[in-house]
């Protein structure tokens, strides 16, 4: 649960170089097979009027049939409607299938628009789905108008996306690169997987995606995936969520594994990188502006979110900087700017341990603003909650900050917390 809405259903340096190498492996989905061609040889027509979900689906399954290929979409904008989704669950608009990539010869003349009034009460649809496992794919270069406005008193729900691939199977070896997803009911792009068999070698690059009524980029049940360059802004919830835990056993051990979030910029949404129940993650070089929330945000709910890395990010306009919530194997926050917070560069609630923060640059809004917060859920709670084995040094502050609020602690129960020096600047 966070943010009071219950998400789980819709699912079923060093370190920097190793991931980025590890998770490099997914730029390279390939074009295979002999199927190609135009989605206007196969009657689509992209006028604004006439449905072509039929007519674009009927040259991605002949792509398919002839062992993968290349399907084309020319400028123009492709009406959609939904239908009975090939999974059996609620709507989908086009189904992808393995071997075939979905490409646009110009990204913002290629128009694939989801016609008005496709929703209704309870609704899950997806303009773009798949059917069970899915390999060897590659969404790349158009754009995807969900018509948002035009779902009228449905425009606002959660259920479904712009692009869901990987339900009731996984990913592997996907590329979803250089779309425009704009104003989807749901999701923009989510690939997942599940705890049985984990989606592998995902890329997800030089996207921007905008106004969503849920999260703008989200990765479940993963190994291995590169989040990049994209332009994510004005989504209601998240921009960028990943996300491991085994909700039905509720093992401590994380389901999603080696994330490599980079050099995305981000805006308006309500927290700007969500790192829940992951382990081997990296979230470096991103700027993130005016989230409603916090910039970053590490959660646990069952699994130990382990090894991460939060490192040369630079978060301006978010009430916290960095929010860390729940006991850690091992959290690095390290040489950040994290400036105009209103409530804490960096907060740590409930039962937090094992993070070092070091050498980050703070920037408060006001001289009392806390630089470091530890603020539990709960005081007298059963058992006490507890800050332990943090480690706070070689941090950046402005001249005349509030030596009181350089560290404000209201845990009652901590365990080897260490708070070094603070530099003026």
């Amino acid at each position: 649960m966070r943010d009071g809405i219950d998400r789980r259903w819709m699912m079923g340096g060093t370190l920097l170089a190793m991931a980025s190498a590890a998770c490099g492996q997914t730029s390279k989905s390939s074009d295979t097979g002999s199927g190609a061609g135009s989605v206007r040889a196969f009657g689509a027509r992209g006028d604004g009027v006439t449905d072509d979900a039929p007519a674009i689906q009927r040259a991605i399954d002949a792509a398919a049939k002839a062992g993968g290929g290349v399907v084309t979409l020319d400028p123009g904008t492709y009406l959609l409607r939904y239908r009975p989704s090939d999974d059996g669950d609620g709507g989908s608009a086009l189904t992808l299938r393995s071997g075939v990539t979905l490409e646009g010869t110009d990204r913002a003349r290629c128009i694939l628009k989801l016609a008005d009034a496709q929703l209704g009460p309870g609704s899950y649809a997806r303009i773009i789905a798949s059917k069970g496992e899915i390999s060897r794919a590659v969404l790349r270069g158009f754009t995807i108008d969900g018509s948002r406005q035009g779902q009228g008193q449905f425009r606002d729900g959660f259920g479904g996306a712009a692009v869901l691939l990987g339900w009731k199977g996984r990913c592997v070896d996907v590329t979803v690169e250089n779309l425009n997803v704009r104003d989807a009911v749901g999701q923009g792009i989510m690939l997942q997987g599940s705890i049985e068999s984990l989606s592998r070698n995902l890329r997800i690059a030089n996207n921007l995606v905008e106004r969503t009524s849920f999260i703008g980029i989200q990765c479940s049940q993963f190994d291995g995936v590169e989040i990049v360059g994209n332009r994510i802004n004005d989504c209601y919830d998240n921009a960028i969520d990943v996300y491991g835990d085994d909700t039905a056993g509720h093992s401590t051990v994380v389901t999603s594994h080696r994330a490599t979030i980079t050099d995305n910029q981000i805006r308006g949404c309500s927290i700007g990188v969500f790192l829940e129940t992951v382990a081997d993650c990296v979230a470096a070089r991103n700027v993130i502006a005016d989230c409603k929330i916090a910039g970053v945000r590490v959660n646990r709910i069952h699994g130990e979110p382990r090894n991460l890395t939060i490192e040369r990010n630079r978060i301006s306009g978010t009430p916290i900087g960095v929010a860390m919530g729940g006991d850690t194997g091992g959290v690095v926050i390290r040489d950040n700017d994290i400036r105009s917070f209103a409530k804490a560069g960096i907060e740590f609630s409930y039962n937090v341990s094992r993070v070092t923060a070091t050498g980050n640059r703070f920037l408060p809004e006001n001289r009392t603003t806390p630089i470091i917060l530890g603020q539990p859920t709960k005081l007298g709670s059963t058992p006490e909650e507890q800050l332990a084995h943090i480690r706070i040094q070689d941090n950046r502050v402005p001249r005349g900050h509030d030596p009181q609020k350089l560290f404000v602690n209201r845990y009652r129960r901590i365990a080897e917390v260490e708070v070094g020096r603070f530099a003026s600047q």
